[in-house]
């Protein structure tokens, strides 16, 4: 299945469940929250999955363009979504008005606010969700079309190079990978975050309650690997220079 099928499959979950939500909500029905909770949670990766694919579709588009030589004028037309008025901002108007909706839901009871400005949001978060499922689609649909032409140009090319005694157009890319020191240094950042997590959020400030280990002994190992990588990395940049220098600029 395309990504276009995932997104259809969610719009009518999402649009069922919208059209439910209203019903329950203006009858008045206990059902109410339990449809609403579950159809936001829809509505919200529906709008999510259109942004992120646009973000891989251009991703893979720009690697294709600088590892293959693929014509730049792809990317911009994977991009033109992000610059258009009633794709991005309404993708983006229809995750966070279903939050909010959800929220004034609750502050309803929390804050007296008067049910009708939780009744107006929802209706709001509706709309703007309906208006944007076209839009959405076309763009999936124009990515989708974008990635399988970059394959196609991209297998003519081999094709092409393959006859004239060539390899293929990436055959020079060399994948990037992360440094010694990189990893190293993520695995000291790491295990504080999850400890720093449990701490304040989980515990709520109660450090007695958490105990370090075994984050303090990742965290070592991390600083360990990332001095080594450090070192290495020392090391590899002395030996270029030194490379460099003794070399005889007449040769």
């Amino acid at each position: 299945m395309r990504m276009s099928h995932y997104f259809l499959s969610l719009a009518v979950l999402a649009v069922g469940g919208l059209l439910a939500t209203a019903l329950a909500g203006v009858a008045g029905w206990d059902l109410h929250l339990w449809i609403a909770l579950p159809t936001a949670i829809v509505v919200v990766g529906l709008h999510s999955l259109v942004i992120l694919f646009v973000l891989i579709g251009g991703r893979l588009l720009r690697e294709a363009i600088n590892n293959c030589g693929l014509d730049p004028g792809f990317l911009a037309r994977n991009n033109a979504y992000f610059k258009s008025v009633s794709g991005l901002f309404l993708t983006i108007g229809g995750a966070l008005s279903i939050v909010a909706a959800g929220v004034l839901g609750y502050a309803e009871r929390a804050f007296s606010i008067p049910p009708e400005v939780h009744l107006l949001v929802g209706i709001g978060a509706a709309v703007i969700t309906l208006l944007a499922l076209p839009r959405e689609y076309r763009a999936l649909r124009t990515v989708e079309a974008l990635l399988d032409e970059t394959r196609e140009t991209l297998a003519a090319e081999d094709l092409n190079r393959a006859a004239e005694g060539l390899g293929p157009v990436d055959e020079g890319h060399v994948p990037y990978r992360d440094s010694q020191s990189h990893i190293g240094l993520f695995l000291v950042i790491a295990p504080v975050l999850v400890y720093l997590y449990r701490a304040l959020i989980v515990w709520r400030g109660r450090f007695d309650r958490v105990d370090v280990h075994p984050w303090l002994e990742i965290s070592i190992v991390g600083l360990v690997i990332w001095w080594l990588g450090r070192r290495k990395g020392e090391g590899d940049a002395s030996g270029e220079s030194g490379t460099a220098a003794g070399s005889n600029p007449t040769e």
